[in-house]
């Protein structure tokens, strides 16, 4: 399965102009750490950021520069594994522009919320 392209253009615009393109324009609400901690902490099938910690810092290591393209890249990676698990009966593309997908840590802020 493919990331839709006006997502991916979408990404790769904020990435590469951002004076046209800031922050808030990325399709994907939340903050790139939110988005790895909930995908580290579902791998692990934890709600504890601390067995989490290593395959945090571990993807902290991998992420692109540009916080949208890595939101993408994490939001795509939940929701096949959402499918997978039967969690979810659309398409990833149908998922990945569900603003209200998003993981606990993303959805509070933060892991202990605000």
């Amino acid at each position: 399965m493919r990331l839709a392209p006006w997502l991916l253009l979408l990404a790769e615009l904020s990435a590469a102009s951002p004076s046209a393109a800031g922050p808030s324009e990325c399709p994907v609400a939340g903050e790139k750490i939110h988005w790895i901690a909930d995908y580290c902490m579902a791998l692990l099938e934890t709600d504890d950021e601390v067995p989490a910690s290593p395959c945090i810092a571990e993807e902290l290591g991998k992420a692109s520069t540009s916080d949208c393209a890595t939101k993408l890249h994490y939001k795509r990676a939940l929701c096949e594994r959402s499918i997978r698990l039967g969690q979810r009966a659309d398409a990833v593309d149908s998922c990945l522009v569900d603003p209200d997908f998003v993981g606990a840590t993303v959805r509070k802020g933060g892991v202990g919320g605000r």
